[in-house]
């Protein structure tokens, strides 16, 4: 399936978010990324990803995991969850973006890594995704 925001044809502007992502993606070695709302809705995705994968529902069980109340208090939440196969790993993040000075936004974002299962270093290479997220968060898209 080729990447594509929130469902419409991509122009210009979505065209270049487009690569940036696959290009992270790709330099990274990851198998593949998704950023999704936090109810599981893709707004993007990178060309990369398995065929045989279907990130619709990729997404809407990350979502599921994030949203389901947490089993410490009402009020813990987790920030990032891996999820370790054999043949590879899922890595989930939940992304806010600032409304002012140090506070989080209502709506956050998921980023959704692929990536081989022997991958040990990667929080950095994440970052540098959760960032085009946080971008595209801004830019309303």
């Amino acid at each position: 399936m080729n990447g594509y925001v929130k469902g419409a044809p991509m122009d210009g502007k979505l065209n270049v978010l487009q690569q940036i992502l696959d290009k992270i993606t790709e330099e990274s070695g990851f198998y593949g990324s998704i950023i999704s709302s936090e109810e599981g809705l893709i707004i993007i995705n990178s060309n990369q990803m398995d065929p045989r994968i279907e990130i619709e529902s990729l997404a809407a069980h990350a979502a599921s995991i994030f949203n389901e109340k947490s089993l410490l208090s009402d009020s813990d939440y987790p920030e990032n969850i891996t999820i370790d196969y054999p043949t590879r790993k899922i890595f989930i993040q939940r992304i806010y973006t600032a409304n002012g000075l140090n506070e989080k936004s209502k709506n956050g974002f998921l980023l959704i890594i692929l990536m081989p299962n022997n991958m040990r270093y990667f929080r950095r290479k994440a970052n540098k995704l959760k960032n085009l997220a946080v971008e595209l968060a801004l830019k309303n898209l």
